[in-house]
């Protein structure tokens, strides 16, 4: 070959040090993709959040694009319209499974970009170990096969860091076109999670102090800014303007975030559960705002917004103390699952099983990455550590999230992502450290790694409430296509694999009510009443739910005395061991009153009047904030006096009232 010819050639070959790693990944999540395709039973079924994008993908295809006659955006709606184009094109099923696929792509990508980023930070010893730290990193192989938007957050993030180092780094046109695509980039993150509006001020913070340090002539601190901020709210514009002219409702992007500020901000939150709080809990909460009269997503969110702030002036101890161990739990090798049991995806795939360990004392990949991350961090030094500046500020941002929310494996992934390249980067220049004799940083750097190394071991919950299990996750996909049987097989099924699951026991005794076994389900309701260790709303569920199943029995003198007990309670604010339990402030008992009003029909049916007026006007004093049960109330008062409608009755159950089985579960 003519040696002209040649040097292109060997110009754009990729570098052992990068191709390794990406091919490597590609193997492992494309075995890891086959291994679920061939044993998962959920692998084509979306759930929990994969579920609501699912079903925002269909009213998407069904309704039209903007989604006309439906609220606001709940949660951010980029990975909705992705999926809807990947099911448009291959059908509800093949689009669910093209979504995993989708990201499977993604953190391939990752790696190659975690890897190139460290090779040219750091050299090829950085780029091998960033590179295969990503490719064989356990948790990152289980999302990189979920139809979640966690991988391609993750690329869009190192991209964005990429474009952002690019400026630092570039002549001024380079400079000004870097800014306003990274500010883009973060603005699809953003569509994709709100939180990353919070990435894009911390970028756009980096990029003003940037040119007030005088790293580049220009442009100026404010346009540097201007030039990340503008672009990313013009990427966010067009979900505002849906949300504020189709929806008339003034939502900036999603309003899932005030509920979700309030509930992991309360020392009621199981902060190891990843939102997997009892199914009571989260419905009172999430409908007070409705009760209220409060019916826009945006006074939904104010609503939440307001009443975490007000808790956290009551009683800043206790909120500073929950930040505290929020930030050790972001440390914490274990990983917070809230869609799908790690145990689950183990079970299905060996590799993965091989890559995730989550023991009781040391649990991977994050125990040891996190000591490794801190140490390389410390390593990096001064200039490399200004280098590396984009990806840093962008991985700050993120991880602050979880610490401002609650901790969940998926929230705390991209931060992950993002730190890999600059730790690798220090961890190389080790070697050149210990020969100039930077002994003092090199020991901060191991006494760092040993103190992440005990946070991670000892944050380990000795146990915790966990996402639904596979078993609860086919029932739930069987009772939505109208099997009935086949869900209540479903959900014994997971009562007898883990007898001691309140979740799973409180769901089939549900199911059972509903399906006129109220003699079977009042044996489980017992079970979960007697449950000590059990959050108090498990347990007030139960009773309350006890006393529908006796007066669907017709032994309404029982079901009153099961409604008292749920009322002696207080179901508004609960107590577990106590704790107080999610207390929203200068809201009426609307709780109490539904309670009120299923007791005030049992009376009724049972032949005493005066004590279901008794009951009724109970309601009609302490509700009357809330219109829908005080009207109730008052219909079920007229019909006690004989001024009743049509029918002469208050109804058995009031309507829109059930639990999680009858009403469908809430979004989360």
């Amino acid at each position: 070959m003519h040696p002209v010819m040649a040097e292109p050639a060997r110009g754009i070959r990729t570098p052992a040090c990068i191709a390794v790693p990406v091919a490597l990944a590609a193997a492992l999540r494309g075995v890891h993709l086959g291994l679920l395709a061939a044993s998962d039973p959920l692998f084509a079924v979306p759930v929990v959040d994969s579920l609501f994008h699912a079903k925002e993908a269909l009213r998407i295809l069904e309704s039209g694009w903007l989604l006309p006659g439906s609220a606001a955006f709940y949660k951010g709606p980029l990975y909705s319209y992705l999926l809807a184009v990947l099911i448009g094109l291959f059908g509800p099923l093949g689009g669910v499974v093209a979504g995993r696929v989708l990201s499977a792509v993604c953190g391939v990508l990752a790696v190659w970009l975690v890897a190139r980023t460290a090779l040219r930070l750091g050299g090829p010893a950085a780029a091998w170990a960033a590179g295969l730290a990503l490719a064989l990193n356990g948790t990152a192989i289980f999302y990189d096969a979920v139809a979640l938007p966690v991988s391609l957050t993750a690329l869009l993030l190192l991209l964005a860091g990429e474009r952002l180092s690019a400026a630092r780094d570039g002549d001024e046109g380079v400079r000004v076109r870097s800014l306003a695509l990274a500010g883009a980039l973060l603005g699809l993150v953003a569509l994709t999670r709100a939180d990353g509006l919070i990435a894009a001020l911390a970028a756009a913070g980096w990029a003003a102090w940037e040119a007030r340090r005088r790293t580049w002539d220009a442009p100026g601190a404010a346009r540097a800014a201007a030039l990340v901020l503008v672009p990313a709210l013009a990427v966010v514009l067009p979900a505002s303007a849906r949300n504020a002219f189709v929806a008339r409702d003034p939502v900036l992007i999603s309003w899932n975030g005030g509920i979700n500020l309030f509930m992991g901000n309360d020392p009621g939150f199981d902060q190891a559960s990843g939102n997997w709080n009892p199914d009571l809990a989260w419905m009172r909460l999430y409908d007070a705002p409705a009760e209220l009269g409060l019916r826009r997503g945006a006074d939904h969110q104010r609503f939440f917004v307001r009443q975490a702030l007000a808790a956290a002036a009551a009683d800043p101890a206790t909120a500073l103390r929950l930040l505290g161990r929020k930030a050790l739990l972001w440390c914490s090798g274990y990983e917070i699952a809230n869609n799908q049991r790690f145990e689950d995806a183990t079970r299905h795939s060996p590799l993965l099983a091989a890559l995730l360990v989550q023991g009781r004392r040391l649990a991977l990949p994050f125990g040891l990455l996190a000591p490794a991350i801190g140490a390389g961090l410390v390593l990096l030094g001064r200039r490399r550590a200004a280098e590396a500046a984009p990806w840093l500020v962008l991985a700050a941002a993120w991880a602050a999230t979880p610490v401002l929310f609650f901790n969940t494996a998926r929230f705390r992934l991209p931060a992950v992502v993002l730190l890999l390249a600059p730790a690798a980067v220090g961890w190389a220049g080790l070697p050149r450290a210990w020969r100039a004799g930077e002994r003092r940083r090199i020991g901060v750097a191991a006494g760092l790694a040993l103190l992440l190394a005990i946070v991670a071991s000892v944050t380990i919950p000795a146990a915790t409430q966990l996402p639904p299990s596979e078993e609860l996750n086919l029932a739930d996909h069987a009772a939505e296509a109208g099997r009935a049987d086949e869900a209540l097989a479903w959900r014994r099924r997971a009562t007898e694999r883990d007898p001691r699951d309140v979740m799973a026991r409180i769901r089939l005794a549900d199911t059972l009510r509903v399906q006129g076994a109220c003699e079977e389900a009042l044996e489980h309701y017992v079970r979960v009443e007697a449950r000590e260790d059990a959050a108090a709303e498990w347990r007030i569920a139960a009773t309350r739910s006890s006393g529908r199943c006796l007066a669907a029995l017709g032994r309404y003198d029982e079901a009153a005395a099961a409604y008292r007990q749920a009322l002696d309670a207080d179901p508004d604010r609960p107590l577990t061991a106590g704790r107080p339990d999610f207390h929203l402030r200068g809201v009426p008992p609307l709780a109490a009153c539904r309670i009120r009003l299923e007791l005030a029909d049992a009376l009724r049916r049972g032949g005493q009047p005066v004590a279901a007026a008794a009951e009724l006007s109970a309601v009609v004093a302490d509700c009357g904030e809330a219109d829908r049960l005080a009207g109730r109330a008052q219909a079920g008062l007229r019909a006690l006096a004989g001024a009743a409608g049509p029918d002469g009755t208050t109804g058995s159950a009031p309507p829109g009232d059930a639990p999680a089985d009858e009403a469908g579960e809430r979004p989360r």
